[in-house]
Protein backbone atom coordinates (compact mmCIF):
# COMPACT_ATOMS: atom_id res chain seq x y z
CA UNK A 1 0.00 0.00 0.00
CA UNK A 2 1.45 3.71 -0.66
CA UNK A 3 1.61 6.86 1.17
CA UNK A 4 -1.88 8.85 0.42
CA UNK A 5 -0.95 11.90 2.90
CA UNK A 6 2.68 12.86 4.29
CA UNK A 7 3.47 15.17 6.88
CA UNK A 8 7.50 15.53 6.91
CA UNK A 9 9.16 17.93 10.01
CA UNK A 10 6.18 19.25 11.24
CA UNK A 11 6.50 21.85 13.95
CA UNK A 12 4.70 24.09 15.59
CA UNK A 13 4.89 26.63 18.47
CA UNK A 14 2.51 28.67 20.82
CA UNK A 15 4.78 31.02 22.30
CA UNK A 16 7.40 29.64 24.20
CA UNK A 17 5.77 26.20 24.17
CA UNK A 18 6.77 23.82 21.67
CA UNK A 19 3.72 21.69 20.49
CA UNK A 20 5.30 20.04 17.85
CA UNK A 21 8.77 19.37 17.09
CA UNK A 22 10.20 17.80 13.77
CA UNK A 23 6.84 15.47 13.55
CA UNK A 24 6.96 13.08 10.39
CA UNK A 25 3.24 11.30 10.08
CA UNK A 26 2.32 9.05 7.20
CA UNK A 27 -1.05 8.08 6.17
CA UNK A 28 -0.81 5.04 4.50
CA UNK A 29 -3.92 4.08 1.74
CA UNK A 30 -6.06 0.96 3.28
CA UNK A 31 -4.96 1.44 6.57
CA UNK A 32 -5.93 2.35 9.83
CA UNK A 33 -3.01 4.67 11.32
CA UNK A 34 -3.27 4.95 15.03
CA UNK A 35 -1.93 7.95 16.68
CA UNK A 36 -1.27 7.62 20.59
CA UNK A 37 0.45 10.29 23.26
CA UNK A 38 -0.11 11.58 26.54
CA UNK A 39 -2.30 14.42 27.61
CA UNK A 40 -0.43 17.59 26.07
CA UNK A 41 1.48 15.38 23.77
CA UNK A 42 0.69 17.62 21.14
CA UNK A 43 -2.04 14.77 19.18
CA UNK A 44 -4.66 17.24 18.59
CA UNK A 45 -2.29 20.13 17.16
CA UNK A 46 -0.89 17.11 15.14
CA UNK A 47 -4.51 16.84 13.67
CA UNK A 48 -5.02 20.34 13.43
CA UNK A 49 -1.89 20.37 11.02
CA UNK A 50 -3.16 17.98 9.03
CA UNK A 51 -6.61 18.79 8.69
CA UNK A 52 -5.91 22.56 7.50
CA UNK A 53 -6.95 23.81 10.79
CA UNK A 54 -3.59 25.24 11.94
CA UNK A 55 -0.98 26.32 9.57
CA UNK A 56 2.85 24.48 10.54
CA UNK A 57 5.70 26.47 11.31
CA UNK A 58 7.90 24.80 9.92
CA UNK A 59 7.72 21.28 7.75
CA UNK A 60 5.39 19.97 4.40
CA UNK A 61 2.47 18.52 3.72
CA UNK A 62 2.09 16.45 0.60
CA UNK A 63 -0.94 14.53 -0.90
CA UNK A 64 -0.05 11.82 -3.59
CA UNK A 65 3.30 13.11 -3.77
CA UNK A 66 2.08 16.79 -4.68
CA UNK A 67 2.67 19.51 -2.07
CA UNK A 68 -0.33 20.80 -0.19
CA UNK A 69 -1.09 24.21 1.08
CA UNK A 70 -4.39 24.64 2.79
CA UNK A 71 -5.58 27.29 4.76
CA UNK A 72 -9.01 26.07 6.03
CA UNK A 73 -11.02 22.75 6.95
CA UNK A 74 -13.34 23.67 4.28
CA UNK A 75 -10.12 23.17 1.80
CA UNK A 76 -9.04 20.01 3.30
CA UNK A 77 -12.15 18.72 2.58
CA UNK A 78 -12.01 19.97 -0.88
CA UNK A 79 -9.13 17.72 -1.43
CA UNK A 80 -10.41 14.73 0.72
CA UNK A 81 -9.43 14.96 3.74
CA UNK A 82 -11.85 14.83 6.42
CA UNK A 83 -12.05 14.84 9.99
CA UNK A 84 -14.44 13.84 13.39
CA UNK A 85 -12.59 16.38 16.01
CA UNK A 86 -12.82 15.14 19.87
CA UNK A 87 -15.19 18.24 20.36
CA UNK A 88 -18.65 18.01 18.60
CA UNK A 89 -18.82 20.82 15.69
CA UNK A 90 -22.32 20.20 15.37
CA UNK A 91 -25.21 23.08 16.81
CA UNK A 92 -28.26 21.42 18.96
CA UNK A 93 -30.91 23.44 17.45
CA UNK A 94 -30.92 22.36 14.11
CA UNK A 95 -32.50 19.13 13.13
CA UNK A 96 -30.21 16.25 12.03
CA UNK A 97 -30.39 16.84 8.20
CA UNK A 98 -29.62 20.32 8.49
CA UNK A 99 -26.36 19.36 10.60
CA UNK A 100 -24.96 16.48 7.67
CA UNK A 101 -26.05 19.40 5.25
CA UNK A 102 -23.59 21.24 6.17
CA UNK A 103 -20.80 18.95 5.62
CA UNK A 104 -18.17 20.82 3.30
CA UNK A 105 -17.72 19.84 -0.43
CA UNK A 106 -20.74 17.76 -0.76
CA UNK A 107 -22.96 19.94 -2.68
CA UNK A 108 -26.36 18.65 -0.44
CA UNK A 109 -28.39 22.08 -0.56
CA UNK A 110 -28.57 21.60 -4.33
CA UNK A 111 -29.85 18.10 -4.29
CA UNK A 112 -31.70 17.99 -1.00
CA UNK A 113 -33.80 14.59 -1.87
CA UNK A 114 -30.80 12.31 -2.98
CA UNK A 115 -29.14 13.41 -0.39
CA UNK A 116 -31.17 12.44 2.43
CA UNK A 117 -31.15 8.86 0.95
CA UNK A 118 -27.07 8.91 1.75
CA UNK A 119 -27.94 10.48 4.34
CA UNK A 120 -30.21 7.78 5.69
CA UNK A 121 -28.34 5.04 4.37
CA UNK A 122 -25.08 6.35 6.61
CA UNK A 123 -27.07 6.48 10.09
CA UNK A 124 -28.54 3.60 9.55
CA UNK A 125 -25.53 2.08 8.99
CA UNK A 126 -23.83 3.44 11.98
CA UNK A 127 -27.11 2.28 13.55
CA UNK A 128 -28.53 5.82 14.54
CA UNK A 129 -32.37 5.54 13.83
CA UNK A 130 -34.13 9.03 13.99
CA UNK A 131 -35.91 10.89 11.83
CA UNK A 132 -33.46 13.38 9.62
CA UNK A 133 -36.12 16.39 10.59
CA UNK A 134 -35.40 15.27 14.82
CA UNK A 135 -34.13 18.53 16.24
CA UNK A 136 -30.13 17.36 17.28
CA UNK A 137 -30.71 18.09 20.90
CA UNK A 138 -33.20 15.35 21.22
CA UNK A 139 -30.27 13.04 20.81
CA UNK A 140 -28.02 11.41 23.30
CA UNK A 141 -24.84 12.35 23.36
CA UNK A 142 -23.38 8.97 21.67
CA UNK A 143 -26.42 9.99 18.96
CA UNK A 144 -25.08 13.03 18.47
CA UNK A 145 -21.27 11.26 18.03
CA UNK A 146 -22.38 9.42 15.38
CA UNK A 147 -24.46 11.97 13.33
CA UNK A 148 -20.93 13.44 13.62
CA UNK A 149 -18.88 10.80 12.19
CA UNK A 150 -21.51 10.48 9.44
CA UNK A 151 -21.04 14.15 8.27
CA UNK A 152 -17.45 13.20 7.87
CA UNK A 153 -18.47 9.80 5.90
CA UNK A 154 -20.98 11.70 3.53
CA UNK A 155 -18.07 13.80 2.35
CA UNK A 156 -16.59 10.57 0.72
CA UNK A 157 -13.07 11.28 2.54
CA UNK A 158 -9.83 9.95 0.97
CA UNK A 159 -8.48 10.66 4.32
CA UNK A 160 -10.27 10.35 7.23
CA UNK A 161 -9.29 11.31 10.78
CA UNK A 162 -11.27 10.28 13.98
CA UNK A 163 -9.88 12.21 16.66
CA UNK A 164 -11.74 9.91 20.02
CA UNK A 165 -14.58 8.96 18.11
CA UNK A 166 -15.92 6.39 20.82
CA UNK A 167 -15.56 8.55 23.67
CA UNK A 168 -19.12 8.65 24.11
CA UNK A 169 -20.19 5.17 22.66
CA UNK A 170 -21.31 2.00 24.51
CA UNK A 171 -19.60 -1.54 24.11
CA UNK A 172 -22.07 -2.45 20.98
CA UNK A 173 -21.79 1.37 19.40
CA UNK A 174 -17.88 0.75 20.11
CA UNK A 175 -18.30 -2.62 18.01
CA UNK A 176 -20.10 -1.54 14.90
CA UNK A 177 -18.43 1.51 14.25
CA UNK A 178 -15.12 -0.58 14.36
CA UNK A 179 -17.00 -2.94 11.26
CA UNK A 180 -17.49 0.51 9.72
CA UNK A 181 -14.04 1.44 9.76
CA UNK A 182 -13.00 -1.79 8.39
CA UNK A 183 -15.29 -1.68 5.75
CA UNK A 184 -13.96 1.81 4.62
CA UNK A 185 -10.33 0.71 5.10
CA UNK A 186 -11.01 -2.12 2.82
CA UNK A 187 -12.54 0.05 0.08
CA UNK A 188 -8.64 2.32 0.13
CA UNK A 189 -9.39 4.70 2.31
CA UNK A 190 -6.34 6.04 4.56
CA UNK A 191 -7.93 6.27 8.22
CA UNK A 192 -6.31 8.28 11.32
CA UNK A 193 -7.42 6.92 14.64
CA UNK A 194 -6.69 8.85 17.45
CA UNK A 195 -8.25 7.29 21.24
CA UNK A 196 -7.56 7.34 24.82
CA UNK A 197 -9.23 3.71 25.29
CA UNK A 198 -6.05 2.18 24.25
CA UNK A 199 -7.52 -1.46 23.91
CA UNK A 200 -9.42 -0.18 21.64
CA UNK A 201 -7.01 1.86 19.09
CA UNK A 202 -4.52 -1.00 19.58
CA UNK A 203 -7.28 -3.66 18.49
CA UNK A 204 -8.12 -1.69 15.64
CA UNK A 205 -5.13 0.16 13.95
CA UNK A 206 -2.65 -1.49 11.90
CA UNK A 207 0.37 0.43 12.45
CA UNK A 208 0.72 3.06 15.36
CA UNK A 209 2.62 6.38 15.89
CA UNK A 210 3.73 7.52 19.56
CA UNK A 211 3.64 11.14 20.53
CA UNK A 212 6.11 12.32 24.01
CA UNK A 213 6.50 16.30 24.63
CA UNK A 214 5.55 17.21 20.99
CA UNK A 215 8.07 14.49 19.60
CA UNK A 216 7.77 11.82 17.56
CA UNK A 217 9.11 8.39 19.90
CA UNK A 218 11.57 6.75 17.75
CA UNK A 219 10.86 3.15 17.49
CA UNK A 220 8.24 1.14 16.09
CA UNK A 221 5.77 -1.04 18.27
CA UNK A 222 3.09 -3.09 16.29
CA UNK A 223 -0.64 -2.54 17.55
CA UNK A 224 -1.77 -5.39 19.51
CA UNK A 225 -3.68 -5.77 22.44
CA UNK A 226 -0.60 -7.64 24.25
CA UNK A 227 1.21 -4.65 24.05
CA UNK A 228 -0.22 -2.10 26.04
CA UNK A 229 2.28 -1.76 28.75
CA UNK A 230 5.00 -1.11 26.02
CA UNK A 231 2.87 1.22 24.77
CA UNK A 232 2.24 2.94 28.42
CA UNK A 233 5.80 3.19 28.71
CA UNK A 234 6.48 4.99 25.46
CA UNK A 235 3.69 7.71 25.87
CA UNK A 236 4.94 8.21 29.83
CA UNK A 237 8.49 7.54 29.39
CA UNK A 238 8.19 5.53 32.54
CA UNK A 239 6.68 2.42 33.47
CA UNK A 240 2.79 1.83 34.54
CA UNK A 241 4.43 0.50 37.50
CA UNK A 242 6.17 3.47 38.59
CA UNK A 243 2.95 5.56 37.75
CA UNK A 244 1.03 3.41 40.05
CA UNK A 245 2.81 3.84 42.94
CA UNK A 246 2.95 7.96 42.71
CA UNK A 247 -0.69 7.58 42.19
CA UNK A 248 -0.52 5.75 45.46
CA UNK A 249 1.21 8.03 47.13
CA UNK A 250 -0.65 11.25 45.81
CA UNK A 251 -3.62 9.51 47.24
CA UNK A 252 -2.32 9.77 51.06
CA UNK A 253 -4.36 11.53 52.86
CA UNK A 254 -1.64 13.15 54.62
CA UNK A 255 -0.26 14.07 51.57
CA UNK A 256 0.50 17.58 50.78
CA UNK A 257 -1.49 17.98 47.88
CA UNK A 258 -4.77 16.65 49.53
CA UNK A 259 -5.94 20.22 50.62
CA UNK A 260 -9.47 19.31 49.81
CA UNK A 261 -11.39 20.73 52.88
CA UNK A 262 -12.49 17.80 54.95
CA UNK A 263 -16.24 17.62 55.93
CA UNK A 264 -19.08 15.62 57.74
CA UNK A 265 -22.21 14.48 56.01
CA UNK A 266 -24.45 11.85 56.10
CA UNK A 267 -25.47 9.28 53.22
CA UNK A 268 -27.18 10.18 50.63
CA UNK A 269 -30.45 8.04 50.85
CA UNK A 270 -33.47 7.37 48.42
CA UNK A 271 -37.10 5.52 48.53
CA UNK A 272 -39.46 5.03 46.40
CA UNK A 273 -38.23 7.21 43.57
CA UNK A 274 -40.64 7.50 39.93
CA UNK A 275 -38.31 9.12 37.76
CA UNK A 276 -40.37 11.47 34.86
CA UNK A 277 -39.35 8.53 32.01
CA UNK A 278 -38.38 4.71 33.68
CA UNK A 279 -36.63 5.69 36.84
CA UNK A 280 -37.01 3.61 39.66
CA UNK A 281 -35.19 3.06 42.72
CA UNK A 282 -36.97 1.94 45.42
CA UNK A 283 -34.41 1.91 48.19
CA UNK A 284 -31.03 3.01 48.08
CA UNK A 285 -28.18 4.46 50.63
CA UNK A 286 -24.90 5.35 49.72
CA UNK A 287 -22.63 6.47 52.30
CA UNK A 288 -19.87 8.89 52.38
CA UNK A 289 -16.30 8.03 52.15
CA UNK A 290 -16.91 5.64 48.79
CA UNK A 291 -16.45 5.95 44.89
CA UNK A 292 -20.07 3.98 44.12
CA UNK A 293 -20.36 3.78 40.57
CA UNK A 294 -23.59 3.99 38.48
CA UNK A 295 -23.84 1.60 35.42
CA UNK A 296 -26.31 1.17 32.54
CA UNK A 297 -26.27 0.83 29.15
CA UNK A 298 -27.27 4.34 27.24
CA UNK A 299 -31.24 5.12 28.74
CA UNK A 300 -30.99 2.58 31.27
CA UNK A 301 -31.59 5.11 33.72
CA UNK A 302 -28.40 6.74 34.43
CA UNK A 303 -29.06 9.88 32.60
CA UNK A 304 -32.45 9.91 34.53
CA UNK A 305 -31.13 9.86 37.81
CA UNK A 306 -28.62 12.10 37.20
CA UNK A 307 -31.15 14.60 35.87
CA UNK A 308 -33.23 14.16 38.93
CA UNK A 309 -30.77 14.55 41.12
CA UNK A 310 -29.19 18.01 40.17
CA UNK A 311 -32.67 19.19 39.27
CA UNK A 312 -32.52 19.00 35.24
CA UNK A 313 -35.90 16.91 35.65
CA UNK A 314 -38.72 16.79 38.17
CA UNK A 315 -39.52 13.21 39.72
CA UNK A 316 -43.10 11.71 40.03
CA UNK A 317 -42.62 10.25 43.29
CA UNK A 318 -40.48 9.24 45.74
CA UNK A 319 -38.26 10.76 48.77
CA UNK A 320 -34.69 11.88 48.35
CA UNK A 321 -32.62 13.16 51.31
CA UNK A 322 -29.34 14.52 50.38
CA UNK A 323 -25.79 14.50 52.20
CA UNK A 324 -26.44 17.31 53.48
CA UNK A 325 -29.52 16.57 55.86
CA UNK A 326 -32.15 18.50 52.88
CA UNK A 327 -34.77 17.40 50.41
CA UNK A 328 -33.75 17.16 46.93
CA UNK A 329 -34.40 21.05 45.14
CA UNK A 330 -36.62 21.35 42.30
CA UNK A 331 -33.56 23.59 40.48
CA UNK A 332 -30.48 23.30 39.25
CA UNK A 333 -29.45 26.35 41.77
CA UNK A 334 -31.34 24.46 44.32
CA UNK A 335 -29.53 22.17 43.48
CA UNK A 336 -25.70 23.63 44.10
CA UNK A 337 -26.78 25.14 47.37
CA UNK A 338 -28.08 22.35 48.71
CA UNK A 339 -24.21 21.04 48.06
CA UNK A 340 -24.44 18.90 44.54
CA UNK A 341 -22.00 19.01 42.05
CA UNK A 342 -22.31 17.76 38.37
CA UNK A 343 -19.51 17.35 35.94
CA UNK A 344 -21.65 16.73 32.85
CA UNK A 345 -20.03 14.17 29.69
CA UNK A 346 -19.72 17.22 27.28
CA UNK A 347 -17.80 19.41 29.58
CA UNK A 348 -17.17 22.12 26.69
CA UNK A 349 -21.16 22.72 26.05
CA UNK A 350 -22.57 22.60 29.72
CA UNK A 351 -19.49 22.35 32.39
CA UNK A 352 -17.15 25.13 31.27
CA UNK A 353 -17.02 29.14 30.00
CA UNK A 354 -14.66 28.23 27.08
CA UNK A 355 -13.79 31.93 26.34
CA UNK A 356 -13.43 32.69 29.92
CA UNK A 357 -10.23 32.64 31.85
CA UNK A 358 -9.06 29.91 33.94
CA UNK A 359 -9.56 31.88 36.95
CA UNK A 360 -13.45 32.96 36.08
CA UNK A 361 -14.32 29.57 35.34
CA UNK A 362 -12.67 27.66 38.76
CA UNK A 363 -14.43 30.72 40.98
CA UNK A 364 -17.93 30.85 38.72
CA UNK A 365 -19.72 28.47 41.17
CA UNK A 366 -18.03 29.91 44.35
CA UNK A 367 -18.54 33.31 43.58
CA UNK A 368 -21.63 33.79 41.35
CA UNK A 369 -24.16 31.61 42.36
CA UNK A 370 -23.66 30.63 46.57
CA UNK A 371 -22.44 34.38 46.51
CA UNK A 372 -19.86 33.09 49.41
CA UNK A 373 -17.49 36.38 48.58
CA UNK A 374 -20.13 39.19 48.97
CA UNK A 375 -21.76 40.92 46.54
CA UNK A 376 -18.49 43.12 45.52
CA UNK A 377 -15.99 40.32 44.39
CA UNK A 378 -12.53 41.43 44.46
CA UNK A 379 -10.49 39.90 41.52
CA UNK A 380 -6.98 39.21 42.67
CA UNK A 381 -8.16 37.49 45.89
CA UNK A 382 -10.59 35.36 43.67
CA UNK A 383 -7.23 34.66 40.94
CA UNK A 384 -5.25 33.54 44.00
CA UNK A 385 -8.14 31.43 45.05
CA UNK A 386 -8.51 29.58 41.67
CA UNK A 387 -4.32 29.52 41.71
CA UNK A 388 -3.99 27.31 44.64
CA UNK A 389 -6.72 25.09 43.50
CA UNK A 390 -5.23 24.58 40.44
CA UNK A 391 -2.13 23.38 42.11
CA UNK A 392 -3.17 21.26 44.12
CA UNK A 393 -4.84 19.45 41.22
CA UNK A 394 -2.31 19.76 38.76
CA UNK A 395 -3.46 22.05 36.15
CA UNK A 396 -0.59 23.15 33.43
CA UNK A 397 -1.10 26.58 32.17
CA UNK A 398 0.55 29.60 31.58
CA UNK A 399 -1.32 32.01 33.85
CA UNK A 400 -4.97 31.83 35.45
CA UNK A 401 -5.56 34.79 33.01
CA UNK A 402 -5.44 32.16 29.83
CA UNK A 403 -8.69 31.18 28.26
CA UNK A 404 -9.98 27.54 29.28
CA UNK A 405 -10.55 26.43 25.58
CA UNK A 406 -7.06 26.79 24.76
CA UNK A 407 -6.35 24.45 27.42
CA UNK A 408 -6.17 20.45 26.70
CA UNK A 409 -8.76 18.34 27.43
CA UNK A 410 -7.19 16.58 30.55
CA UNK A 411 -6.66 20.38 32.09
CA UNK A 412 -9.83 21.81 31.01
CA UNK A 413 -11.68 18.61 32.90
CA UNK A 414 -9.29 19.66 35.94
CA UNK A 415 -10.83 23.16 36.04
CA UNK A 416 -14.24 21.26 36.03
CA UNK A 417 -13.26 19.55 39.32
CA UNK A 418 -11.56 22.34 40.32
CA UNK A 419 -15.09 24.55 40.13
CA UNK A 420 -16.65 21.95 42.14
CA UNK A 421 -13.95 21.61 44.91
CA UNK A 422 -13.82 25.15 45.15
CA UNK A 423 -17.74 25.61 45.84
CA UNK A 424 -17.34 22.80 48.64
CA UNK A 425 -20.00 20.48 47.59
CA UNK A 426 -21.23 17.07 49.36
CA UNK A 427 -22.74 15.16 46.91
CA UNK A 428 -20.49 14.63 43.35
CA UNK A 429 -22.52 13.28 40.35
CA UNK A 430 -19.89 12.70 37.94
CA UNK A 431 -20.70 11.73 34.31
CA UNK A 432 -18.21 10.23 32.24
CA UNK A 433 -15.38 12.69 34.08
CA UNK A 434 -12.46 10.92 31.49
CA UNK A 435 -14.51 10.92 28.74
CA UNK A 436 -11.37 12.09 25.86
CA UNK A 437 -8.02 12.40 27.66
CA UNK A 438 -5.16 10.19 27.74
CA UNK A 439 -4.58 7.06 29.99
CA UNK A 440 -2.04 9.66 32.50
CA UNK A 441 -5.02 12.58 32.66
CA UNK A 442 -7.63 9.88 34.00
CA UNK A 443 -5.66 8.03 36.40
CA UNK A 444 -5.19 12.43 38.15
CA UNK A 445 -8.82 12.37 37.63
CA UNK A 446 -9.23 9.31 39.79
CA UNK A 447 -6.94 10.11 42.33
CA UNK A 448 -8.90 13.12 42.26
CA UNK A 449 -11.90 11.41 42.97
CA UNK A 450 -10.59 9.41 45.71
CA UNK A 451 -9.21 12.54 47.45
CA UNK A 452 -12.50 13.70 47.45
CA UNK A 453 -14.40 10.96 49.09
CA UNK A 454 -11.21 10.57 51.83
CA UNK A 455 -12.52 14.36 52.61
CA UNK A 456 -15.86 12.94 53.46
CA UNK A 457 -17.95 13.42 49.97
CA UNK A 458 -20.68 11.41 48.42
CA UNK A 459 -19.46 10.25 44.77
CA UNK A 460 -21.46 8.94 42.27
CA UNK A 461 -19.46 7.84 39.08
CA UNK A 462 -20.46 6.54 35.39
CA UNK A 463 -18.57 6.20 32.67
CA UNK A 464 -19.18 4.78 29.58
CA UNK A 465 -16.49 2.02 29.93
CA UNK A 466 -17.29 -0.86 32.07
CA UNK A 467 -13.84 -1.50 32.78
CA UNK A 468 -13.23 1.84 34.18
CA UNK A 469 -16.20 1.48 36.40
CA UNK A 470 -15.51 -1.75 37.68
CA UNK A 471 -11.04 -0.04 38.36
CA UNK A 472 -12.40 2.73 40.25
CA UNK A 473 -15.68 2.54 42.24
CA UNK A 474 -15.68 0.52 45.80
CA UNK A 475 -19.13 -0.52 44.80
CA UNK A 476 -21.61 -0.73 41.92
CA UNK A 477 -25.33 0.00 41.16
CA UNK A 478 -26.73 -1.34 37.51
CA UNK A 479 -29.57 -0.14 36.05
CA UNK A 480 -31.46 -2.16 32.98
CA UNK A 481 -34.23 -0.19 31.30
CA UNK A 482 -34.74 2.12 34.37
CA UNK A 483 -34.66 0.08 37.20
CA UNK A 484 -32.15 -0.61 39.56
CA UNK A 485 -31.11 -4.57 39.30
CA UNK A 486 -28.39 -4.75 40.89
CA UNK A 487 -25.33 -4.11 43.57
CA UNK A 488 -21.88 -5.24 42.94
CA UNK A 489 -18.97 -5.17 45.61
CA UNK A 490 -16.17 -7.25 46.87
CA UNK A 491 -15.98 -10.78 44.47
CA UNK A 492 -19.11 -9.89 42.58
CA UNK A 493 -17.34 -5.88 41.18
CA UNK A 494 -15.70 -7.67 37.82
CA UNK A 495 -15.73 -6.28 34.27
CA UNK A 496 -17.20 -9.77 32.93
CA UNK A 497 -20.34 -9.76 36.23
CA UNK A 498 -20.86 -5.72 35.41
CA UNK A 499 -21.17 -5.96 31.53
CA UNK A 500 -23.28 -9.15 31.96
CA UNK A 501 -25.98 -7.07 34.29
CA UNK A 502 -26.18 -4.30 32.37
CA UNK A 503 -27.53 -6.28 29.69
CA UNK A 504 -29.83 -8.77 31.83
CA UNK A 505 -33.05 -7.78 32.70
CA UNK A 506 -33.59 -9.05 36.63
CA UNK A 507 -35.62 -8.21 38.75
CA UNK A 508 -35.34 -5.16 41.16
CA UNK A 509 -33.04 -5.04 43.99
CA UNK A 510 -34.59 -4.43 47.18
CA UNK A 511 -32.89 -2.37 50.35
CA UNK A 512 -29.42 -1.44 48.26
CA UNK A 513 -26.66 0.43 51.10
CA UNK A 514 -23.95 1.28 48.64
Amino acid sequence: MSVIYSARGISKRFGAVHALSDVDFDVIEGKVNGLVGANGAGKSTLLKVIAGALPPDAGELKLDGRPLVMGSIEAAARAGIAIVSQELSLFPALSVEENLLLAPGTGAWRARRAFARKANDVLQKLGVTVALKTPLHHLTLADRQLVEIARALLQKPRVLILDEPTSSLHVAEVERLHDIIRGLRDTGIGIVYVSHFLEELLEISDNLVILRNGRRVPGDIAPSVDQLKPVVTAMLGEAPESVAERAQRCTDPGHADNAIPRIEVGPLRIVGLRGPIDLVVDNLEVQPGLIVGVAGLAGAGVEELFAVLFGLAKPKSGKVTLPSGVALPTSTAGAVKSGIAYTPADRKQYGLMLRQSIAENVVSVRALTLRRDGFVLRAESLRQAALQRCRQLGVVAESMQQPVGSLSGGNQQKVVFAKWIEASPSLLVLDDPTRGIDIGAKREMHRIMRRLTQAGRVVLFYSSDPGEIVAVSDRVIVFVDGVLTQYLDGETLTEHELVTAMNTGTKPVGKSAA
